[in-house]
């Protein structure tokens, strides 16, 4: 009979008929989900959504003038790295959080604010991971290093698995990838992209950007965007695996990070400068960024939305502070948060949570920050 208080550490003693209930029922029994994080019913859910777009606060849109914000445990304050952390998760539908980076190993935690329950570690040898992402269904992590191969890591079997690289394509590199829910999209050398089935992770399709590609982003189900040297993005039809059209970042030198929500699309630049189009323009050749975000000033390595599309995380791992969060409702930074006293240091990983209610931080130093975005409810 399982124990009914299982270790955390359990990776040094799971036994497979154990393993799956475990992870399945430690969302939803052992570790029971916050009051104020729980999912809405249907019919919550769509009364809510009929009047915000979103599972949201008190009010219908996000406040333009002053962010609320209140700092939690670290995420990983019950099992702290001295590593860079790369990557820092949320799962989409569990109260779950993962941590994960030079270390080598993916830390899993229950995401509460003030206890931050250690869950697992998994542990890859001679895999320092470069990132990482829940995949939609929440089953699977994916991870990628600087290898010749990748790994995926089952939430319910408690397990990680090599995945083997594609032998007759030496350029295509395993360290960063992008996600849909069909799709796997890494990015290599000499300008391609190659796309793996997120089911089966065999190779689908190889394309080419016309420059070495630094930045990538799903665009819906059926296309995604590339983006490298020169400021050239080129936008593609998963249907057709041709290009749509290609358009240059207006004002950049280099595209090193990208990312899409349902309204916007951002793109980052090596000089600091982020551009926030129409997400409706990007399938033309003459897009017009709608504001120049100048607020940092080194290479912007992360570009993140939050789920209402209402806030837009920029940061870069060149200096200290550098971070901000950018309200789209009035295209500005937040002017109170962070300050100058966040314990920020070096920022490799920004991410918010499913419903936005938190938003995370992954440092140079090994530390997990969590900070609670008061304006939004659900997890």
């Amino acid at each position: 009979t399982p124990p009914t208080r299982p270790s955390s550490h359990l990776s040094s003693g799971i036994n497979a008929e154990y393993g799956e209930e475990r992870l399945r029922s430690q969302y939803t029994k052992l570790h029971a989900t916050p009051n104020w994080a729980t999912k809405p019913t249907p019919q919550e859910g769509s009364s809510l959504l009929a009047s915000t777009g979103s599972i949201t606060g008190p009010s219908k849109t996000l406040p333009t003038k002053k962010l609320s914000v209140t700092r939690c445990k670290n995420l990983n304050v019950r099992k702290a790295s001295n590593c860079v952390i790369k990557s820092l998760l949320f799962h989409p539908s569990a109260a779950v959080g993962a941590v994960t980076g030079y270390s080598k190993s993916l830390d899993l935690f229950e995401v509460d604010g003030e206890n931050n329950r250690h869950l697992h570690r998994e542990h890859f040898p001679n895999f320092p991971v470069d990132s990482a992402q829940f995949t939609a269904n929440g089953e699977e992590v994916i991870l990628g290093a600087k290898r010749p191969h990748f790994y995926t890591f089952d939430l319910h079997k408690c397990k990680g698995t090599k995945m083997a690289g594609v032998r007759n394509k030496p350029t295509l590199h395993y360290k960063h990838f992008s996600l849909s829910s069909q799709y796997i999209g890494f990015r290599g050398q000499e300008g391609m992209f190659g796309v793996f089935s997120a089911a089966d992770k065999q190779i689908v399709k190889c394309v080419h950007h016309r420059t070495r590609i630094s930045c990538s982003a799903f665009v819906g189900e059926h296309h995604f965007v590339t983006g490298g040297r020169g400021g050239f993005l080129t936008y593609w039809d998963t249907r057709t695996w041709k290009p749509i059209c290609d358009f240059q970042d207006e004002g950049a030198l280099h595209c090193t990070a990208v990312a899409v929500s349902e309204r916007h699309l951002a793109v980052g630049g090596d000089s600091g400068v982020v551009n926030i189009y129409n997400r409706e323009d990007i399938s033309t050749s003459n897009a017009t960024p709608l504001r120049a975000v100048m607020n940092l000033t080194t290479g912007i390595n992360n570009l993140t939305f939050n789920s209402t599309g209402e806030l837009l995380a920029i940061s870069s791992k060149k200096v200290k502070q550098a971070l901000r969060l950018i309200n789209l409702h009035s295209l500005h930074c937040a002017p109170n948060w962070p300050t100058g006293k966040t314990p920020l240091s070096y920022v490799n990983s920004v991410n918010f949570s499913p419903n936005s209610g938190y938003v995370g931080i992954g440092t140079s130093k090994g530390t997990a920050l969590l900070y609670k975005l008061n304006h939004y409810r659900s997890f």
